[in-house]
């Protein structure tokens, strides 16, 4: 290992109107840096190890008779970026500054440097002392006549404890350097995906209207040629023009689905507390299901805390796909809800056809439909929306079914601790 890297250059600053104090510091601090007390004060510090691997603290010293010299040194140091780490202060140096006022003015300049007053009188208590600076941790007193062994001691400590609160504050820099980098690179892509969602939203609007005004058109020339030239038409080409204005009406309802699913998450919605008790049994009789399927709801619902439109288009889609696919005489859907940890797990339970086990998943993605006639073909949106509804509020969604048996829909919704507790939140309520 080279010298260089086993020297640690120290600067230190001895302000003292006595030019042989500054020769017992030379002495110290640069004569005797080989002598026997320094090399028992290192196998203190650092053990009984050999002093090849000991680093060793090189002093360049510097000297100033009088408290407003020693200033203006301290000055010039800081602005060559070069600073001292430690200063010796006289406590009375006439016809100048007294070591306290030195100090003001050496800590206006460079609060972080150490410094160590040296006296021999009590010129003023630490009471007095600490009143006026504060309890620094960056002030010591060294009694004169002082020991070798003690200055030694001071340097080796003070000047070490300026390096290691130099490198933290260096590293608290780079912190904060790198948090502010990643907060304004962050605040640019939140810009960038606001920016996006908007585009998005003025999108879907100008696709929503292109699309929807040609199908407008089929649909008014469909029925004026179904009212106005039925007696010219034969059944098979009536047939044809219901089949048309079905599809029409097919991708009207997808069009819609796209847009509702675009809009989930990008939207603000009021958040409000729902007691389902109430709103799941309008919305039953919203959807005016058929005389032959039932729909129960089997045990107390919650109240739970969401958009109003969330929830409704949650149990809408879902109450809906177990209507439009029920394929027995006597249709049976049961809605459930049980607690689970910190979430409520609810249920839609139908006697209906039945999910092949390979296409539990596939169900929930984008245009994925299990139609098994032209009456029951959907938009292979609704339970997408499902999916994207119940994640946008921590939960999840699956399926479990049977073929023949018919299917259970579960999803989870995280649990608060409801409950009207004065006027103003009852007022607040969708019922």
């Amino acid at each position: 290992m080279s010298n260089a890297e086993t020297e640690m250059i120290h600067r230190i600053l001895i302000i003292d109107d006595n030019p042989s104090i500054h020769k017992d510091f030379q002495t110290i601090l640069i004569d005797e840096e080989e002598s026997t007390i320094l090399n028992e004060l290192r196998s203190e510090v650092f053990g009984n190890k050999t002093n090849d691997n000991i680093p060793k603290s090189v002093y360049e010293l510097d000297f100033a008779s009088q408290g407003k010299e020693g200033c203006e040194k301290i000055k010039q140091a800081c602005s060559e970026d070069h600073p001292y780490e430690l200063v010796f202060v006289d406590m009375r140096m006439p016809p100048g500054w007294d070591g306290l006022k030195t100090i003001e003015h050496i800590w206006q300049t460079d609060p972080k440097v150490q410094v160590v007053i040296c006296t021999a009188y009590s010129d003023y208590s630490w009471g007095e002392i600490t009143e006026r600076f504060g309890r620094s941790e960056n002030l010591l007193i060294l009694k004169k006549p002082f020991d070798s062994a003690e200055v030694a001691q001071l340097a080796s400590a003070l000047t070490e404890k300026w390096v290691l609160a130099r490198k933290a504050s260096l590293k608290m820099d780079q912190l904060e350097q790198m948090v502010k980098e990643r907060t304004e690179k962050q605040t640019e892509l939140l810009i960038k995906v606001d920016n996006i969602n908007k585009e998005l939203k003025d999108f879907a609007s100008i696709v929503s209207h292109d699309l929807k005004a040609p199908l407008r058109g089929i649909k008014s020339l469909a029925t004026w040629i179904l009212d106005d030239c039925s007696d010219k038409l034969t059944e098979q080409g009536k047939e044809q023009m219901n089949l048309l204005l079905g599809r029409v009406e097919r991708m009207y309802n997808l069009i819609d689905a796209v847009l509702q699913y675009s809009r989930i998450g990008r939207t603000e919605e009021k958040t409000v507390q729902v007691n389902l008790n109430d709103f799941v049994p309008e919305l039953i009789d919203m959807l005016v299901p058929p005389e032959n399927v039932s729909i129960t709801i089997e045990n107390t619902m919650p109240v739970t805390e969401c958009a109003e439109t969330h929830i409704m288009q949650l149990f809408q889609n879902l109450l809906s796909n177990a209507i439009k696919y029920m394929d027995k005489p006597q249709g049976q859907i049961k809605i459930g809800c049980v607690e689970e940890d910190c979430f409520w797990k609810f249920s839609i339970n139908d006697n209906g056809p039945g999910i092949e086990e390979k296409h539990s998943e596939n169900i929930f993605k984008m245009f994925q439909t299990l139609s098994v006639s032209e009456e029951s073909e959907g938009t292979g949106v609704g339970l997408t929306i499902a999916k994207k509804i119940v994640e946008l509020y921590g939960g999840k969604i699956w399926v479990e079914s049977k073929i023949g048996s018919g299917s259970t829909f579960f999803f989870t919704l995280p649990k608060q601790e409801m409950g009207v507790i004065n006027a103003k939140l009852e007022a607040n309520i969708a019922n």
